[in-house]
């Protein structure tokens, strides 16, 4: 069985890549050991931190490697780990991967949108919460819960399907991992 998978990059991590890929049987959180050769990228040093969000696999490389060379090796790993899902360890953070998550959205599409209409659109956590907050010309707009319901519930559910919105008014939003 072949596991498609590709990279994208993270904005302002250039040691980072996101590896779009169904992560089925894999626990949502913060990598402690995985499989194979991508358990032996980790003990090696070549990564240096793992997430796992529903839907992709995040890496850190070592300061100094090139995702460029490091890459392929990476990804043939990835694919190698995923395919025995019982073995990998993952701890849990569901704060850390919803903060993760939005603000790869609101890097993103999501933010790109707000940001076309004047807006700004900033993100916080709190231990396993995060909260999501319009500024500029979308904090006092009459579509501005709609906006956030729209875009960026949208997207995070299509991420993270079991995402739980806590409270939204006034163009704030919190949101957690159920």
């Amino acid at each position: 069985m072949v596991i498609a998978l590709h990279a994208e990059r993270v904005s302002g991590e250039p040691q980072a890549v996101r590896w779009v890929v169904g992560t089925d049987g894999v626990a949502t959180g913060r990598v402690v050991s995985a499989p194979g050769s991508l358990g032996g990228l980790f003990a090696d040093g070549t990564l240096t931190a793992g997430l796992v969000e529903p839907a992709a696999v995040w890496l850190w490389l070592r300061d100094g490697m090139s995702w460029r060379t490091a890459g392929p090796a990476v990804s043939a790993a990835v694919r190698e780990a995923l395919a025995a899902p019982d073995q990998w360890v993952v701890e849990p953070a569901p704060g850390e991967v919803l903060e993760r998550v939005v603000a790869d959205l609101l890097d993103g599409s999501v933010g790109d949108f707000v940001r076309s209409h004047g807006g700004s659109v900033e993100a916080s956590r709190d231990g396993d919460v995060v909260s999501i907050h319009l500024g500029g010309a979308c904090e006092s707009c009459p579509a501005a819960d709609h906006t956030l319901r729209a875009r960026l519930i949208g997207e995070l559910q299509r991420r993270c399907p079991d995402v739980v919105e806590l409270d939204s008014h006034g163009g704030r939003l919190t949101l957690s991992l159920g």
